[in-house]
């Protein structure tokens, strides 16, 4: 098996074809991990976005030329929520009854869902998040789900599913109260998984406020934290901001709002022992409308959702730091539906049959019963 390790994703999936024994070897989690992660020369990053309520994937290579991704899935109505590991997780609409979270993994070509618990009909749950990666230690992808109550008196929802279980996991997991955690993003970093949260005050004039923080949930220990944000970062921060990653650093960005124009801002930060150890202003731009930063190339320059005037489509630009200057790369959509992140492949969910779903028992009985249609290309 050390060689087979070796070979290509396409090689790997035949050798799975000639005997139970090696098959039975390929498809464990230990064969899995030696088989690692590896980034390809051909394509540099994996693309999804919608145009026209259409959904689109490609590859993109050096020179942002786009090569479409062969599966099998509709990518319409599918929103991305994470990468790691050579496996997307993505979610479709609402988290309403019968909802289901899809991982698909472009180099195996299989995608799988998992019915997400729902099993109320109150209003106590009625906010709801979704958040997506894969353990380093046995590369076995896991998703959690949090249900924030309207009530603060109310305790909070924390589930979690494991690909290697195939089932939930239930009030084992202390969320920091009264913290919340806004849904618009996460980063995938290591072991952790980073998004922008807050907790909100009530002042002296009856009004109220939000203080911002980083929550991050530890996907081996399966433990939330937060980081506190010092001072000085904070005063500067785009308030709320958005979350994503560049190399093994967590990047902060969002646009400050002035009386003329918009400030675009992207922070660098550093983080260790769980705190920010050092943070770096990468990028202070005005610009006339709200910028959304989506990624970065060679993890320098950073890559922008670009919104229209009137508002109905978004493009992208790349921003070179070296010259200051904006780059067209020729890509319009939906505004907010743009996801880059760089590609690498893996054999995770290659031990599974192409669009298994999981969980469907958990499914609440007494709701109406409508069922997730992924369709097909």
């Amino acid at each position: 098996m050390d060689i087979v390790r070796r070979l290509s994703v396409k090689s790997v999936a035949q050798c799975r074809t000639v005997c139970k024994m090696w098959r039975s070897r390929i498809d464990s989690m230990y064969f899995t991990k030696r088989f690692g992660v590896r980034m390809t020369s051909a394509n540099n990053y994996v693309l999804l976005y919608e145009r026209s309520f259409k959904g689109y994937a490609f590859y993109v290579d050096q020179n942002f030329g786009l090569t479409p991704v062969e599966s099998n899935i509709s990518y319409s109505g599918l929103i991305p929520l994470g990468w790691s590991h050579g496996v997307c997780g993505l979610s479709f609409g609402p988290i309403v009854r019968h909802f289901m979270f899809l991982l698909w993994n472009p180099s195996v070509q299989k995608s799988l869902g998992a019915y997400v618990p729902y099993y109320t009909l109150g209003q106590e749950y009625e906010k709801r998040l979704l958040g997506f990666g894969v353990r380093p230690h046995n590369f076995d992808p896991i998703i959690l789900k949090i249900a924030f109550p309207f009530d603060p008196k109310e305790p909070w929802s924390v589930q979690l599913f494991t690909l290697s279980s195939r089932s939930w996991i239930e009030n084992e997991f202390l969320f920091p109260r009264p913290f919340r955690i806004k849904k618009e993003s996460q980063a995938n970093i290591g072991r952790h998984i980073y998004w922008c949260g807050y907790e909100k005050f009530i002042g002296n004039d009856a009004s109220s406020y939000k203080s911002y923080v980083i929550v991050s949930f530890d996907m081996l220990s399966y433990r939330f934290q937060v980081l506190n944000i010092p001072d000085h970062l904070l005063r500067q921060l785009p308030l709320p901001f958005c979350v994503t990653s560049i190399g093994d650093n967590l990047v902060v960005s969002g646009n400050l709002q002035g009386d003329e124009h918009c400030v675009f801002c992207i922070w660098v930060l550093s983080i260790h022992g769980g705190t920010i150890s050092s943070f770096t202003n990468l990028l202070t731009i005005p610009s006339p409308i709200a910028l959304k930063l989506i990624g970065f190339h060679d993890n320098i320059d950073p890559i922008i959702e670009v919104p229209s005037q009137e508002g109905f489509t978004a493009s992208l630009y790349l921003y070179r730091m070296a010259t200051g200057g904006f780059q067209s790369l020729g890509i319009e959509g939906d505004p907010g539906s743009f996801f880059i992140k760089p590609f690498c492949q893996s054999i995770v969910l290659q031990s599974h049959a192409d669009r298994a779903t999981y969980c469907q028992e958990l499914v609440y009985p007494g709701l109406v019963d409508t069922r997730l249609n992924l369709g097909c290309h």
